[in-house]
């Protein structure tokens, strides 16, 4: 019996686990029952329900349990589903008999009645932007954040917990929780970032400080040599004295015995911070103590000190004579400690960039005028909090900072005490977006200039709003439409949009990945950590070129450019390419073109020891084509990867995989796409054979379109283009928004993309029409649980 849609809902069922069922707009007499009992049923009948039924149920879906009034509205997400796959024509599957286009049609047209078209249905829909939770800055916000608000690039949360992921990205409000690890972690930020940015130059006293030299030869730190270095912290800037006291038993003359000719002098040198400072003669000596003195101009740091022996003066001593410098196991003349004093004449502290950025009033040494202390908050608040503060905010900061002084503390002091309390604030840590009513859902609003400024900076540089946006902000003209597009087009020529490289495409491409692969080194012993940077950044270079230069998102799939260093051009086998800079390179388009062919994106989807046309294919699905297959059923066999390319090739191993019928609907489309890209190796490298078999890219799509090579792939995938548009927006808004997308946004995702469209798909129309869609500019309020 033929089967032709048996895959189809296999597909749709795997997709929609865990999608909660959602009312139609239309009501309970959505959908014409009469046409889903004339043809909707019959077409069930004839084409599905022989494998999802009550006593197979493949996929857990039994279809034939409908009633000839069909399912009713609650099911139009499936229906939605169902819809998409049809016009695109992805199923059937190929090699299964296809039903009538009137059948399908009559299918199509009641699958409209009952769910409404989103293009007819927008007009009267209620428009709703969404809401985002308070979202926390994730580590590379706050990185991002501290460097400019306080001018202080520590990277502090590199100490910090792994941020958790939703939808793809790490941005997302409802999966930022703030554990008490964290909590930990930021009040020892907020004290390391503190001292960083305000120099505190309290007076220094002169301390004496005595270092002995080790004994015992199994103790930390002994030279036989008689040489001895420490790492000493010194507290200030300044001189500083040191005396070294020597140890001579070189002269030992035993009981009645002539003496022995007398040593010539030692020669022991002096380095400080690794720099010879001075050299001293040790005249030998009868159990005598000798001391060297030696000045030191020191900053207020960790500096390394060493005394050693260039000579021991034993050189013309006639045999027998000890000649490794010891007697008994004891050293006969060695360093047996350091006496440092100071600072003498201690210097104050520098002050720094960042300590002259936020102390904008006050002497340094203490002095200030009382108010001084609340215009420093006040201007740190409000950009801190990304706001204007609110009453009592900056004298509960305020408070700390005089109990501080009170305490003992100088003025320095008590401001870090202030911006340890501020990094600490929720209103720091989180973004937050205040509502008219929180609790009620169908009250749409549109943010605050404020809220609107911090929306475009972390979508645009994951970092906080610069002076200009603060300005356009505080007098209300960012939320005018050409003010709007300005700024967007300045934040983008900005140094710090490289941050949409980083974390948007990052994340988008899935190059974060990249760190975690490790291919097998016995077969591609030629793999390292230069080359993996190289990789990485040949991708950040290709996405910041794309937005900079005004480029359409369709270069992403079958651009003829790319960015080469020498060890990457050698990887790929192009030649003239020398140095570790990139270079633009251009393409013919035959082996490399778009970020398909890239060695980052072919080397994170494949396994350590081959190609997967599994993960490859997914990888088109989910990041290209926006249409992710569901994870796959229970208890599917492995493939045996050590028979791939000896005793069959990885196309015949994967055709004996896709028989088993749970399989087939996913990998049908999936593998198509990965065996299109089979011509690159599992680190990107071009080859024409794998193993003694030669590579076959052919393939053919949902649909029927074929293609036999990488190229005209690319082809096909860019005269989809309306799929890949989606699919990026859709990525975008994701991340611009911090929030996953819902139904109520496709209208906003269907007019970006028509703004997208007329502009010939530029990725800076994306941008641009993201900054000005309803979900961005706009929230709402959220029905109390």
């Amino acid at each position: 019996m033929s089967r032709p849609l048996v895959s189809l809902f296999l597909s749709l069922v795997l997709v929609l686990q865990g999608i909660a069922p959602l009312e139609a707009a239309t009501g309970a007499e959505a959908g014409d029952s009469h046409a889903f009992r004339d043809s909707v049923l019959p077409f069930l009948k004839q084409n599905c329900v022989s494998c999802h039924n009550r006593q197979i149920k493949t996929a857990g879906l039994e279809l034939d349990s409908f009633s000839d009034s069909g399912p009713g509205p609650r099911q139009s997400a499936l229906w939605k589903q169902v819809r998409e796959k049809l016009v695109r024509g992805e199923m059937p599957p190929p090699g299964q008999v296809r039903p009538e286009p009137k059948a399908v049609e009559a299918v199509l047209s009641w699958i409209r009645s009952l769910v409404g078209d989103s293009a007819d249905a927008a007009g009267d829909r209620r428009p709703d932007p969404g809401r985002v939770t308070a979202r926390r800055l994730n580590r590379v916000e706050y990185d991002n954040t501290i460097r400019d608000l306080l001018g202080v690039d520590l990277k502090p949360a590199a100490d910090f917990p792994a941020d958790d992921s939703g939808y793809g990205f790490d941005n997302i409000g409802d999966v930022l929780s703030l554990p008490p690890i964290l909590m930990e972690k930021y009040m020892a930020a907020a004290e390391r970032i503190a001292e960083a940015a305000i120099v505190a130059r309290p007076p220094v006293e002169a301390t004496l400080v005595k270092y002995l030299a080790p004994r015992e030869a199994e103790m930390e730190g002994f030279f036989p040599a008689g040489d001895y270095r420490i790492d000493h912290e010194f507290p200030a800037a300044g001189e500083y004295e040191l005396r070294i006291r020597v140890v001579d038993r070189r002269y030992r003359p035993k009981k009645d015995e002539p003496p022995p000719p007398m040593p010539a002098n030692g020669i022991m040198a002096v380095s400080f911070d690794g720099n010879r400072m001075k050299t001293f003669e040790v005249e030998p000596n009868v159990y005598e103590r000798g001391t060297f003195d030696v000045t030191l101009d020191a900053g207020a740091r960790k500096l390394e000190l060493y005394a050693h022996f260039l000579s021991d003066g034993m050189e013309n001593i006639p045999e027998p004579v000890d000649r490794d410098n010891s007697y008994k196991g004891e050293r006969k003349l060695f360093v047996d400690n350091f006496l440092l004093l100071g600072p003498l004449k201690a210097r104050p502290l520098p002050l720094t960039e960042s300590h002259r950025k936020l102390m904008t009033c006050g002497d340094p040494d203490g002095g200030y005028q009382p108010d001084c202390a609340r215009r420093i908050l006040e201007r740190l608040l409000r950009r801190a909090y990304r706001r204007p503060v609110r009453e009592g905010e900056v004298d509960s900061v305020l408070r700390l900072v005089e109990m501080a002084c009170k305490e003992g503390d100088s003025f320095a002091e008590a401001m870090r005490v202030a911006v340890r309390a501020v990094l600490v604030s929720p209103h720091f840590l989180f973004r937050i977006e205040r509502d008219p009513d929180p609790t009620d859902p169908d009250l749409a609003h549109e943010i605050d200039s404020h809220e609107l400024a911090a929306r475009l900076s972390y979508f645009l540089w994951s970092s906080m709003p610069d002076d200009e946006l603060f300005r356009l902000a505080d007098s209300s003209e960012l939320a005018d439409a050409a003010v709007l597009e300005a700024q967007v087009r300045r934040m983008l020529a900005d140094p710090k949009a490289r941050a949409l490289a980083e974390n948007f495409a990052g994340q988008w491409l899935e190059l974060r990945n990249l760190d975690e692969v490790r291919p097998d080194p016995d077969l591609f012993p030629d793999f390292d950590a230069p080359l993996r940077a190289s990789m990485r950044r040949e991708t950040e270079l290709f996405f910041e070129t794309v937005l900079n230069e005004n480029l359409s998102i369709l270069e992403f799939l079958d651009a003829r450019f790319s960015f080469l260093n020498q060890r990457l051009a050698r990887h790929y086998g192009v030649e003239g390419i020398e140095g570790d800079h990139f270079r633009r390179v251009e393409l013919d388009g035959l082996q490399r073109a778009g970020v398909l062919t890239q060695a980052s994106i072919l080397t994170l989807s494949s396994y350590p020891t081959r190609t997967s046309p599994v993960l490859r294919g997914k990888w088109l699905l989910e990041n290209i084509l926006g249409t992710p297959p569901p994870d796959p059923p229970p208890g599917i066999p492995e493939l045996e990867a050590e028979k791939v390319g000896f005793e069959a090739t990885l196309r015949e191993q994967l055709e004996q995989h896709r028989s088993n019928p749970g399989c087939a609907s996913c990998h049908i489309k999936m593998d198509a796409l990965g065996f299109g890209l089979e011509n690159y190796d599992p680190v990107g490298a071009w080859r024409t054979r794998q193993g003694k078999f030669p590579i076959d890219s052919a393939g053919t799509l949902p649909g029927g379109r074929s293609f036999t090579n990488p190229s005209e792939l690319r082809a096909i995938l860019v005269e989809d283009r309306k799929d890949f548009a989606r699919c990026l927006t859709e990525k975008m808004l994701t991340y611009a928004l911090g929030r996953g997308l819902e139904e109520y946004d496709r209208p906003a995702v269907d007019k970006i993309l028509l703004g997208l469209e007329q502009d010939y798909y530029r990725l800076s129309r994306l941008v641009l029409e993201i900054a000005n869609s309803m979900p961005f500019r706009m929230r709402r309020g959220e029905e109390e649980r």
